[in-house]
């Protein structure tokens, strides 16, 4: 299978109408080359990448189960960044 898509802060934006389960394995192939940029990243970087998918990891189970609307939801974000502050 072969869709097409755009790339907005380093996410893929598939076409209007594509749906991909998440989850699923995909390869990208880039077609322009001439507008890649090569990024230096650093091992402070990756330290810190890695710390806040942690942090969003445990965020998500501490969801699990649980309904909540998305105003409280953000909320309840904001008070936990404020408190980190």
């Amino acid at each position: 299978m072969q869709c097409l898509g755009t790339v907005q802060r380093n996410t893929v934006i598939l076409e209007e109408g594509v749906y991909l389960p998440d989850g699923t394995r995909v390869t990208v192939t880039v077609e322009s080359e001439g507008q890649i940029e090569k990024a230096e990243v650093t091992r402070e970087d990756l330290e810190q990448r890695r710390a806040l998918g942690h942090q969003m990891k445990a965020f998500g189970q501490r969801l699990v189960g649980r309904h909540v609307n998305l105003g409280e939801l953000i909320l309840e974000g904001r008070q936990e960044l404020e408190d980190h502050v």
